[in-house]
């Protein structure tokens, strides 16, 4: 018989893919990005300053639909399972079952989403470092995540979270990201730039310092180091 977090993981995902729609993006989104807008972001690079090729500006659009849906998809999950988990507690399960329950589905989620995306990047374009590359998206995907649940500690609303996050995810992307050259202390601070330059790094075959896999691996830990606190007030509710 499986555990109670484990059904709650599974309960988690039966939700996700009962709604058609949450398919449909998961199928869609990758591949637009990935395709239609790859020659579009080496050119809109070119006007905001930054110095992107085509291929660079793959790799980002990759890791840009990953990040997205993951996050978007995490908020969700969160925020309709706020009444079953306060039924849950009071039945008896522990809190930290609960939080293994969702960090789980937010692992797994990241991992589809990363799947897809380095899946249709390998397809369509030529990557010099495909593990490096793999890596960056996911820990991008698994950022995302965390903040996606870090999100559902402050916003009520669902159509408030999704503005929340795209209006994150475009700061991310047009001032943080390498689309627009950012760089230094300010840039650092947005959830996935170091990611977005490893990213860019590995599809050329570029180097890229240690130090910004360290500065991603810090960002997911203080993100992931909320969650579990977001999940036990939220079950509170």
């Amino acid at each position: 018989m499986a555990s109670p977090a484990v059904e709650v993981a599974f309960a988690n995902a039966r939700q996700y893919a009962r709604q058609p729609i949450n398919l449909v993006l998961l199928a869609l989104i990758p591949p637009l990005f990935i395709i239609a807008m790859s020659s579009a972001i080496g050119t809109f690079s070119d006007v905001l300053g930054g110095n992107l090729g085509e291929r660079a500006g793959t790799g980002l659009a990759g890791l840009w639909a990953a990040s997205l849906l993951t996050g978007a998809a995490t908020f969700f999950i969160l925020r309709t399972s706020v009444r079953t988990d306060g039924r849950l507690i009071a039945a008896g399960l522990r809190s930290s079952s609960l939080g293994l329950a969702h960090a789980t589905t937010a692992v797994a989620l990241a991992t589809v989403t990363t799947a897809v995306s380095f899946s249709m990047l390998m397809l369509t374009q030529d990557v010099s470092k495909p593990a490096d590359l793999f890596g960056a998206i996911l820990l991008a995907t698994l950022i995302y995540a965390a903040l996606g649940i870090a999100l559902a500690w402050f916003i009520e609303g669902d159509l408030e979270g999704s503005f929340v996050i795209i209006l994150v995810f475009m700061l991310d992307a047009f001032v943080g990201g390498p689309l627009g050259g950012g760089g230094g202390f300010f840039a650092g601070l947005f959830p996935v730039h170091f990611p977005s330059e490893i990213a860019v790094a590995s599809m050329v075959g570029a180097s890229y310092k240690a130090e910004w896999l360290a500065w991603s691996g810090i960002y997911l830990l203080l993100l992931a180091g909320v969650s579990p606190l977001v999940i036990w007030w939220r079950s509170r509710q």
